[in-house]
């Protein structure tokens, strides 16, 4: 899921405090507290950052690297475990463990799919078949999250909602995302 941080967040503009893009002669570039911030990324695997103690030594490594930023997968069903009810201890930890660093994260929502696949929506989710119907193929029923349903639309845009606000709350200052 892509969305611009202010509609994620609620905004109807982009504020100029937080990391945009922004038109420079020719180019867009991303500013980070003021400043161009040209990104020597890596990407971590779909599930490594799903543990704070496995990720813990994984930061220096990267850090080593000459890596400034890091790409993140955070995935819905680890931050809303029961419906409406959000835990962002993980999300916070490895926010921590990055500044440790001195890296940046770029998050990628992994939610209702990844892949064309449902993998990583909650529990809740998954067991819902009346409000959250799967796909068909040749008639019979997928694992995979149809993505007919406004329902499925509106609880994956409500976790992310709250992610950002989250993230507003967290990370105001530092720009660590």
């Amino acid at each position: 899921c892509v969305l611009p941080l202010s509609l994620a967040m609620g905004q109807g503009m982009q504020d100029k405090t937080i990391p945009h893009l922004e038109q420079r002669g020719q180019v867009k570039q991303l500013i980070v507290d003021g400043k161009p911030l040209i990104m020597l990324a890596g990407e971590l695997n779909n599930s490594s950052s799903s543990s704070l103690e496995y990720m813990r030594p994984t930061w220096k490594q990267l850090a080593d690297q000459g890596l400034n930023t890091v790409l993140t997968p955070i995935s819905w069903e680890l931050i809303e475990p029961a419906e409406g009810h959000y835990d962002f201890a993980l999300f916070d930890g490895l926010l921590a463990q990055a500044r440790e660093q001195h890296l940046h994260l770029v998050l990628l929502w992994l939610a209702a799919w990844k892949n064309g696949v449902s993998g990583y929506p909650p529990v809740w989710v998954k067991q819902d078949l009346h409000r959250f119907p799967r796909a068909m193929q040749q008639g019979k029923p997928t694992n995979t999250l149809s993505p007919f349903y406004p329902a499925l639309r509106d609880a994956d845009a409500s976790a992310l909602k709250s992610l950002m606000q989250h993230l507003r709350q967290v990370d105001s200052n530092d720009h660590t995302v």
